[in-house]
């Protein structure tokens, strides 16, 4: 009803339609990066993501729900890391800095920022070798939703 009073078909292109497949995927992605959890949490439940946070970590790096199964190894495994024979050192020096648990949101921050104070490293100097370490690739979910989630015994296991 409240669209129909804002209908105007005079502002309806006589044109045919026309159906653009990359425009409806960047529509979805939209859609997706704004929903709540409780709005998608039978769908995900599919795909094995039960959590909130897992929802959170993971949604601003999809465009159809389905893809966040590609995601999820991220967290428990199998990760490959990937640490180059420049960063040994400084994985090395952030293994010392890896802040104790509990973890949340806030653990990224206070971890990278002592590592920049402890090894001199700013921006992507510093953080593209923990996320290669971390995750094995050079993009993905913003590390301060991932890492409480892969907890700091695996976060341990990959950075040695």
């Amino acid at each position: 009803e409240k669209l129909s009073g804002e209908l105007d078909l005079g502002k309806v292109s006589l044109g045919p339609a026309r159906f653009d497949p990359q425009e409806l995927e960047a529509l979805n992605a939209r859609i997706l990066h704004q929903s709540a959890f409780s709005d998608v949490k039978d769908r995900l439940a599919e795909f094995g993501v039960a959590s909130e946070p897992v929802w959170l970590a993971f949604r601003s790096n999809i465009s159809r729900l389905p893809q966040i199964s590609q995601w999820l190894p991220l967290i428990s495994g199998p990760v490959t890391p990937v640490i180059s024979k420049e960063d040994t050192e400084f994985i090395s020096l952030a293994v010392q800095f890896l802040p104790g648990e509990p973890w949340d949101e806030q653990t990224w921050k206070h971890w990278t920022g002592a590592l920049k104070q402890g090894s001199g490293r700013t921006g992507r100097a510093l953080f593209l070798p923990l996320r290669k370490a971390l995750t094995g690739r050079a993009d993905g979910p913003e590390l301060r939703f991932l890492l409480p989630l892969i907890g700091r015994k695996e976060c341990l296991a990959r950075l040695s």
